[in-house]
């Protein structure tokens, strides 16, 4: 189990988070754009709890499952 090393921001990620329902209401025909701003608040709420080498590493081995998935192209409406 990973222990946090300082207390989760609240008050941080939740301001964060009230930005990214925002932009989402005003890109709501943008896929890649609302994908775009849930990394951004992924990454800032892994920082805040897990700190920059952890948060690292939880990227990394996302992108390492990405080269081992099958993809088919798909048509977005």
């Amino acid at each position: 189990m990973i222990k946090r090393e300082k207390p989760i921001k609240k008050n941080n990620s939740k301001r964060i988070l009230d930005e990214v329902f925002s932009f989402a209401d005003q890109y709501q025909q943008d896929p890649m754009a609302l994908s775009a701003s849930l990394l951004v608040v992924a990454k800032t709420i892994y920082l805040d709890i897990l700190g920059p080498e952890q948060t690292s590493d939880m990227f990394y081995a996302f992108a390492q499952d990405l080269e081992h998935h099958e993809y088919k192209k798909a048509t977005i409406h």
